[in-house]
């Protein structure tokens, strides 16, 4: 396996890696995919809504520390409308493919609107009302959205629809608090719910706004003074802009492959949360080296290509009432669509086949104050460590470990990227 030089490079929080050259073939590792924890398949997604719109299903993971993170993939068929919901935790969101507009209310009664696009990135607050519409598109791409959820703090799950908090009141509250009629009540509760995604044509400023339902309960609840048609035509100059991954300059690029990485520093929307998105591509036949992450889980979704990780569990660590929890090296196939999570102090390498790159894109968790770790390279922890305290950590002589270290030398690795 022939060394390539790297860079050190912000990976959601600080992470530094190299790249290597591999020759394998996804048939190499066929036979030897365990079952891991860490490891979601595609087809472990639970739906958790369907229409002929679109559908949404989602996972949920933990990262071993009893952080707990929901996570939803959105898919909405061109002019579609994914119906209002109140954010119970934070959401960061990545756009796969389609164009579309996300436009929310905050808790102060602002609403503002956001026209997103494949690889923009964004987060919304907990506390927060929003809904999206799918653009119209001539080739009938789909809009399809990743998004991630901390819900740790969230005990009602990541959301809820503004008709089922509304429909849960009595008849009498309803009618004191909308002030409408007992009829109007029974009118609203007697229909059927509608799903998540509906179809949804925008209207002109020019047409004439219709006052169903939806819209009467949504201006009532969070004191928007316009109604749905009007707000996705707003034709006001939009000072909100997203992060897009696909336009960015790159954090590291060479041969073999490219990656970059988004924080709060970077991105002054996701002040406030803990979550960071990264997304790294690696060419044919290469790898990302050792490396591991001291304070933040990597949640990781392959959007293209096969790929191989490999994680080494770092010591055997006791969970709830002081029982370990089983944890083993690992290593395992991963396809279009998979997510794997790879938690803190956890060392880590991906690897794509020689048959097409690999690409994955996802959250990295505990963003503030995260140094560098890495095994390899000028500055890896090794170097920082006398030669004899590490024969003697690897039971071997000092002409192995000077041997080790000394090979790094060559591989230049500037941390302060």
């Amino acid at each position: 396996m022939k060394e390539i030089s790297g860079k050190c490079f912000f990976f959601g929080f600080v992470l530094c890696s190299l790249f290597f050259q591999s020759a394998l073939m996804a048939s190499d590792f066929e036979e030897y995919c365990p079952s891991f924890g860490p490891l979601v398949t595609k087809e472990s997604r639970r739906v958790v809504a369907f229409s002929e719109s679109g559908m949404i299903s989602a996972i949920d993971v933990q990262d071993r520390y009893k952080g707990a993170y929901h996570l939803q993939f959105i898919t909405m068929e061109p002019s579609s409308l994914f119906l209002p919901v109140l954010l119970h935790a934070d959401m960061v969101f990545y756009v796969h493919t389609g164009k579309g507009t996300v436009t929310w209310v905050g808790d102060d009664g602002t609403d503002d609107s956001l026209d997103v696009e494949k690889g923009d990135i964004y987060k919304l607050e907990q506390g927060t009302v929003f809904y999206i519409h799918s653009h119209p598109d001539p080739t009938r791409e789909r809009l399809r959205i990743h998004a991630i959820f901390d819900t740790q703090e969230a005990f009602v799950g990541a959301y809820s629809n503004l008709s089922d908090l509304v429909c849960g009141f009595d008849d009498k509250v309803l009618q004191m608090g909308f002030r409408v009629s007992e009829e109007a009540i029974q009118t609203i509760k007697g229909v059927e719910k509608p799903p998540s995604i509906v179809p949804f044509a925008a209207k002109n400023e020019s047409d004439e706004v219709s006052t169903n339902w939806e819209e009467r309960l949504l201006k009532a609840i969070i004191g928007s003074q316009k109604p749905l048609g009007m707000i996705y035509n707003n034709k006001k100059k939009k000072k909100t802009r997203a992060f897009n991954l696909l336009t960015t300059k790159h954090d590291v690029e060479n041969c073999n492959g490219w990656s970059i990485a988004v924080t709060r520093k970077d991105f002054r929307a996701l002040r406030g949360c803990d979550i960071g998105v990264f997304m790294v591509n690696l060419t044919k036949g290469s790898m990302m080296g050792p490396h591991w992450n001291p304070r933040g889980t990597e949640i990781a979704i392959a959007i293209h290509g096969q790929g191989m990780v490999q994680v080494v569990c770092p010591s055997v660590m006791a969970g709830d009432d002081d029982e370990p929890i089983k944890c083993e090296n690992a290593r395992f196939k991963v396809k279009e669509g998979d997510v794997f999570i790879v938690p803190r102090f956890h060392p880590m390498a991906q690897i794509s086949f020689n048959n097409d790159s690999f690409v994955f894109v996802g959250f990295s968790t505990n963003v503030k104050r995260n140094h560098p770790q890495f095994l390899a390279g000028k500055w890896s922890v090794l170097r920082s460590i006398r030669k004899e305290i590490l024969a003697m950590s690897f039971n071997v002589g000092n002409e192995t470990v000077e041997e080790l270290v000394g090979s790094q030398d060559d591989v230049e690795v500037d941390p302060n990227l």
